[in-house]
């Protein structure tokens, strides 16, 4: 049996080892569930470790459903993570979108290393580092 594709418009692999998790502005309760049913279906054939650049997009508008159900895929996932993950480049757009991710840090810490950034350039350049401490070499 040929081994199925996995692939979201919100999910890009840039290489082996590294992605990007790209929210959009708004997207409703169906749409956020979806992904991470996909991001469930998707992590455990990811070659580790991996790192994350996250664009958080609209995730700074989350409603309490919302919000709830990336806490569980937090939860779910936290223990392959704590494993696994070189990190997160958490992209937040603005002062006040940068200072409300430190904010949630703050009180909900995640199980793996992370950088709040400005630019993808920068959170690529982090996640990259992130790796290449864990071993990890890319190409070119």
């Amino acid at each position: 049996m040929a081994e199925r594709e996995l692939s979201h418009p919100w999910f890009e692999e840039i290489e082996p080892h590294l992605y990007l998790q790209r929210y959009p502005k708004r997207f409703t309760d169906a749409e956020i569930r979806d992904f991470l049913a996909f991001m469930t279906e998707l992590v455990p054939t990811l070659p580790a470790p991996y790192a994350w650049i996250v664009d958080t997009g609209g995730l700074l508008r989350t409603n309490r459903a919302q919000r709830k159900m990336l806490a569980e895929y937090g939860e779910a996932t936290a223990a392959r993570d704590r494993v696994d993950s070189a990190g997160a480049a958490i992209l937040a757009h603005g002062l006040i979108a940068r200072g409300l991710v430190r904010t949630a840090y703050l009180v909900t810490p995640p199980v793996y290393p992370y950088a709040i950034v400005a630019s993808e350039a920068e959170g690529e350049r982090w996640a990259r580092a992130q790796l290449a401490g864990r071993g990890v070499t890319f190409r070119g």
